[in-house]
């Protein structure tokens, strides 16, 4: 093969794989934009780490709306059981925000201290040492 003959066989091999990127990259964006003009609703992006599923998106809200999601370092409060701020334990004493559990409650009831308080997805919660605290309306999540 002479030189002009290897030259014109590496021009069309790299001029199919460029072809074949802009097909791949093509649908993968027609998938995207489908998906996004049908306005369903999609679960968004997770990690596993050590059996335990986060969200990739940690942000509290979304476009105005309450983004859930689920954050290493979280501590989610089960409905109805009080949970007691202590060092060494799952539940540190400090500041956290409170997230509402169900995107379609943006609102919810924590009994802090031993009284009823309404509060909303982002407001935020000191707990001190040795504090009581229970979900009282719904599960919540402490970022």
């Amino acid at each position: 093969m002479t030189i002009e003959q290897i030259i014109i066989l590496v021009l069309a091999i790299a001029l199919a794989a460029a072809i074949i990127a802009a097909v791949a990259i093509y649908v993968k964006y027609r998938a995207q934009k489908k998906k996004t003009a049908a306005g369903a609703r999609y679960a968004e992006e997770v990690v596993v780490k050590d059996g335990v599923r986060y969200s990739a998106d940690a942000s509290v809200e979304r476009g105005g709306a309450v983004n859930v999601s689920h954050a290493e370092g979280d501590f989610v409060l089960a409905a109805g059981k009080t949970y007691r701020a202590e060092k060494d334990s799952d539940l540190l004493p400090g500041t956290y925000t409170a997230l509402a559990a169900n995107d379609a409650a943006h609102t919810f009831k924590l009994r802090v201290g031993g009284l009823v308080r309404n509060f909303s997805h982002g407001d935020t919660i000191v707990l001190k040492e040795g504090e009581e605290i229970c979900a009282v309306s719904g599960s919540v999540i402490l970022r």
